[in-house]
């Protein structure tokens, strides 16, 4: 029997469909009928939760990420969700419905080492050895002192984003949600490229109904999208269903459900991603590099929204009390607010309506106020600018700069698809946002200046018209004056209190047949030259002759070059993506399946073999293991041959099956009034004589392999569950009698020293969660009993 280590109930009830077991950590994702995903410790602790925004949408796939760092939410609108599994932030939003008009219905995320030779033999060389799992998890310091440094690497690979200042928050509530609003959250999008990461690439796969899958790579750095039909134009109506892959082979595979004369197929379709062992190492640099340019120009979109959301707040409140004595100024007088406040500034006469406006409608707490709304208004552009835009900026430039490099010093050049010539032009721009940025910063500590010293003059004009001049004392209004800066007070009067100049430099809206005159990189010009010399005519006063794009026009610029660069990028990756031969597994879809791929011969590293697991179709009773064993040569696949084991249960119903490991296949049977686990070993190499055997069903065919039934009749079976040998053998736990424990569905997280099943309750509102390694550690414990005892009798 298994130790339980955790048991809870669930309301409302759970979606059996999409449990999800955290790799790396003891977290359970689930979804519920009410279309939310809940992730709980095994304490039964809520710890966060995802829900469609803004309305409720139906949950079609949940994933967490290998290194258990994310967990992915496919919704039925096409959005996918990353979300932080430490702080429970959201941490993207993929918008899919660009790729495919229909819904998500396969999500698989994979792992590949760029280069597996050299981290077999680093992880052989770490004392103790170091299994794939710990690679998976990135806890192995696979770079321990004793083994020789690879200089070159380590300067390709250099960490200098490490000595930058750290970016500041930003305030909740922009566009992206609150991803930026949290420390945790902007070191977890812009943490530091660690040795672990630089060996390998995490790969997206989305799998959509029409048989489109899409690809990214480091979660956000898309590839492309390809059709299943391109594998093969039999596959008609194709559906992709199940998705694994393996860290040490390029090759990922795939099941997808079909249709032959009305009837439904089941295929496996091997996807031979070449990107990966053609651009090496530096696919990683590429990858993540790119995606931190992504996320910091989604840093710089919402800064730019917070700077002009200040800027109007600044001006609105300021806008309204000038135009109040404007018009009070038009019914009664000749002169405008700007003329009245200059004639008084400079001669200290106060002209008819306007002591009556600054007594009776403005007074002292409406003075107050426009200070308050005005100075804050320009700390926080100051703030922003100094402490969000410029620090991205630099980071930017930096990470821009690793792009550079890579183009114009790598032979590799043009399998990573970089541009030089473009990736200079995002630098023309860069440098503009920089310029512009320090322009912002001068033009607004002067208004600052101004606008203090034209509120302190304001405050004292109140006062003055509000004393009764019989009383007032001449000494006492000498005595304030001075304390006045009267130039700063009349450069204000006449400049940024009716237009301020950054209002210039956040004005985006530029027209279409303007934007070629700025858009200068077919030309062979520099942006940046233009700009520079026309903002330093704009401060002299000297008319310019074109509008130049403001803040938002030019990070919107900024985007668009980088999209192109990057859509370069993608096209050079995809073409290196091709589909292998599509194996048949026969006609009818299984209630339940799984897949494995893994390495059985060490030497031969170009052999992977895939492991199938079907379970019963329609009223049969059996459960069939596919054998297929690949080769991989230069990033292509090819199959050699097709096995076929077969489990019969004639007595009972198999409920579910999950692949526990390289060496375990856990079936869930209910016979009668009982239900079991059952733990049958499933690799050929190592199962005994009366276990598992595999039957060869066709010869090697690198076009089209046949498993169809009629093969599969000639067959015989290996394993006989109604036998009550086989059952004592393989039952692993007995669950007790009762609705309430009758399993509907397991999950599996078969790591190494993580060893849980979690298994969810026929009813959907309880679930259990069974520690693997108990047994095992309990058949060590007796082993060694024994051999102490056969060394006692010696």
């Amino acid at each position: 029997m298994l130790n339980i280590l955790a048991e809870k109930l669930v309301q409302p009830a759970i979606n059996s469909n999409h449990v999800s077991y955290c790799p790396t950590m003891d977290l359970i994702a689930l979804a519920t009928v009410d279309e939310k995903v809940h992730v709980y410790r095994l304490n039964g602790q809520k710890v966060f939760g995802v829900v469609s925004k803004p309305s409720v949408a139906r949950i079609n796939q949940i994933r967490w990420k290998p290194n258990g760092q994310l967990l992915a939410v496919a919704f039925g609108n096409n959005f996918i969700y990353l979300t932080n599994a430490h702080t429970g932030k959201l941490m993207h939003q993929i918008d899919c419905s660009a790729h495919s008009g229909s819904q998500i219905c396969c999500l698989g995320w994979g792992v590949n080492f760029a280069d597996i030779v050299a981290v077999r033999t680093q992880a052989e060389q770490v004392d103790g050895g170091v299994n794939l799992d710990d690679l998976l998890s990135q806890t192995a310091n696979v770079n321990e002192s004793h083994i020789l440094a690879d200089l070159p690497r380590d300067l390709a690979f250099l960490d200098v984003e490490r000595t930058l200042p750290r970016l500041s928050s930003l305030s909740s509530g922009g566009k992206e949600d609150d991803v930026f609003d949290s420390r945790a959250s902007l070191d977890t999008l812009f943490q530091p490229l660690t040795t672990n990461s630089t060996d390998s690439a995490d790969i997206l796969l989305m799998g959509f109904e029409d048989g489109t899958i899409h690809l990214s790579i480091y979660d956000f750095f898309e590839i492309g999208s390809f059709n299943l039909q391109q594998a093969a134009p039999t596959l008609q109506d194709s559906r992709p269903l199940l998705y694994c892959s393996h860290p040490y082979t390029t090759t990922h595979s795939l099941i997808v459900s079909g249709s032959s004369s009305g009837q439904p197929t089941l295929h496996v379709v091997p996807l031979d991603l070449r990107l990966v062992s053609t651009a090496g190492r530096y696919l990683s640099l590429l990858a993540s590099k790119s995606t931190q340019m992504h996320n910091i120009l989604r840093y710089l979109h919402q800064a730019q929204r917070e700077i002009y959301n200040e800027f109007q707040v600044a001006q609105d409140l300021p806008s309204r009390f000038i135009r109040n004595i404007e018009d009070t100024l038009k019914e009664n007088c000749e002169y405008t607010w700007v003329d009245a406040a200059y004639h008084l500034v400079v001669t200290g006469n106060c002209l008819p309506g306007v002591k009556e406006w600054l007594v009776d409608e403005l007074g002292e707490r409406g003075q107050k106020r426009w200070e308050k709304a005005t100075a804050t208004g320009y700390e926080n552009i100051r703030r922003l600018v100094h402490e969000n835009l410029l620090p991205a900026l630099e980071r930017f430039t930096v990470l821009l700069s690793r792009l550079r490099g890579l183009s114009k010093f790598q032979e590799s050049n043009t399998v990573l698809g970089l541009s030089t010539q473009g990736l200079d032009n995002i630098l023309d721009t860069t440098n503009c946002l920089q310029l512009l940025a320090h322009y912002i910063l001068l033009s607004t500590g002067s208004e600052l200046r101004q606008f203090l010293a034209f509120s302190t003059w304001l405050r004292q004009e109140i006062e003055i018209q509000s004393r009764d001049p019989v009383t007032a004392s001449m000494h006492d209004s000498n005595e304030k004056d001075a304390n006045i800066d009267h130039a700063s007070t009349l450069e204000y009067i006449r400049g940024a209190m009716l237009k301020s100049r950054l209002n210039e430099y956040f004005n985006g809206q530029v027209q279409s047949n303007k934007k070629s005159q700025w858009d200068l990189a077919a030309q062979g010009r520099s942006l940046f030259e233009l700009y520079k010399r026309e903002l330093n005519d704009r401060t002299a006063n000297v008319p310019v002759e074109q509008q130049l794009p403001g803040l938002d026009a030019l990070i919107a610029h900024l985007d668009a070059q980088c999209k192109l660069v990057f859509a370069r990028i993608a096209e050079t990756q995809r073409r290196n993506v091709r589909f292998g031969s599509v194996i048949s597994l026969g006609k009818g879809i299984p209630a339940c399946m799984d897949m494995r791929m893994l390495v059985e011969h060490a030497k031969e590293t170009n052999t992977y073999v895939l492991y199938v697991a079907l379970g019963p179709r329609n009223e049969q009773h059996d459960v069939r293991i596919c054998r297929i064993k690949l080769k991989i040569e230069n990033g292509m696949s090819s199959t050699q041959t097709v096995e076929y084991a077969l489990i019969v249960n004639q007595q009972g119903n198999v409920q579910d099956l999950k692949f526990v490991d390289d060496e375990k296949l856990m079936l869930v049977m209910s016979q009668e009034a009982s239900s079991y686990l059952l733990s049958v070993p499933y690799r050929k190499e190592t199962i005994s004589s009366e276990g598992l055997r595999y039957t060869r069903v066709s010869k090697m065919d690198d076009t089209n392999l046949q498993g169809g039934p009629e093969i599969l009749e000639a067959i015989t079976p290996s394993i006989d569950l109604s036998d009550q040998k086989y059952m004592d053998r393989f039952v692993l736990h007995k669950f007790p009698t009762g609705l309430s424990w009758t399993p509907e569905r397991i999950e599996i997280n078969g790591r190494k020293g993580r060893r849980i099943i979690c298994v969810v309750a026929k009813d959907n509102m309880r679930y259990r969660i069974h520690d693997l390694d108990s047994l095992h550690e309990a058949e060590e414990s007796q082993e060694n009993r024994n051999d102490e005892t056969d060394h006692v009798m010696y």
